[in-house]
């Protein structure tokens, strides 16, 4: 008994001793100073808006659907801005959300061109136009009008197709990686796609071309309904900053249309009825005049753009208590 109160009175001195040198430690300032703090985990829920800016691909087809042979493929490359304004929820590691989202082309380019009707040059003399004038459409409709040139000439469009801008709203899905978050997003699209469609004017003899002179003469607008997928990451610069990159592909359904005449076509081509041939109207056929029936087809974007985006509830450090 006496030997087990000696061990039991030892322990107790012992421990008194640590805990007088830990004491003493401290006193002597090798404890770290002030309070600890740490850095809460990446929060990546709230709501969020931003900016974006990249390139797109497109391509899209056109045709008149009484002359599908005639139609024309363009494609057509472009810087690409837009904005974002979304919602998100974490739950653990995984974040969903909901963003809406508008992009646009800058459109400072046409598509590529295609060749895209055979109409002749309606001559003078046969009821077509002066030396000088530019003959019409409608240009995705094929097969000579009204008098021809002497020597016979055809004398091609050149039509293109180009994408405008898109509107988006869909899903997100990522996985929180603390400072980072890579996802991927879905949803629906809704596009807007022009067509175009110029001629050449003809010399002053009415016999040929004048050089890489062209009148646009023919357009048309239209919006499609379509969906995209992508994917991307975005990394936390700083409190509520965010940055990313970020590919999506579209695909768009068809639509149909009426196009219309721009500066005035030739004399009566496809059955549309000329008039004075004068200033501001080089060709005869009354601008705003309905040419023909188009349809929007096989259209497609691809998409990549550098994100910055903020969100509100910004993240701060806490001490640890």
């Amino acid at each position: 008994m006496y030997k087990i109160s000696k061990l039991a009175v030892g322990s107790v001195l012992t421990a008194s001793a640590a805990l007088g040198g830990a004491s003493a430690v401290l006193a002597d300032g090798y404890a770290p100073k002030g309070k600890v703090v740490y850095e809460r985990p990446s929060d990546w829920g709230g709501v969020y808006f931003g900016v974006s800016s990249g390139y797109q691909w497109s391509s899209v087809s056109v045709e008149n659907p009484a002359f599908p042979a005639a139609g024309i493929t363009s494609d057509h490359h472009d810087a690409l801005v837009g904005a974002h304004l979304g919602l998100q929820h974490q739950f653990g590691a995984i974040v969903l959300g909901l963003e809406g989202g508008y992009a646009a082309s800058i459109r400072d380019k046409d598509g590529s061109s295609d060749e895209c009707t055979n109409h002749p040059g309606i001559g003078a003399a046969a009821g077509g136009p002066a030396p000088g004038v530019t003959p019409g459409g409608p240009v995705l409709t094929p097969g000579p009008t009204a008098g021809t040139l002497a020597p016979p000439a055809a004398f091609p469009a050149s039509c293109s197709g180009r994408f405008n801008d898109v509107l988006t709203i869909g899903a997100r899905l990522g996985l929180a990686q603390g400072h980072w978050m890579p996802y991927v997003t879905g949803g629906y699209a809704n596009a807007a796609f022009d067509f175009n469609g110029r001629v050449p004017a003809l010399n002053s003899t009415a016999t040929a071309l004048t050089s890489d002179a062209t009148t646009l003469v023919e357009a048309a607008h239209k919006r499609l309904n379509g969906y995209f997928i992508g994917g991307g990451f975005e990394w936390r610069i700083s409190p509520g900053w965010t940055t990313g990159l970020e590919y999506r592909h579209y695909d768009f359904g068809d639509g149909r249309t009426t196009a219309f005449s721009t500066a005035g076509a030739g004399a009566s081509i496809g059955g549309v009825g000329g008039v004075a041939v004068g200033a501001g109207n080089p060709t005869g056929i009354p601008v705003g005049a309905a040419l023909e029936r188009v349809r929007f087809f096989d259209a497609s974007t691809d998409t990549i753009e550098a994100r910055v985006t903020w969100r509100w509830g910004r993240e701060v450090a806490a001490p640890l208590k």
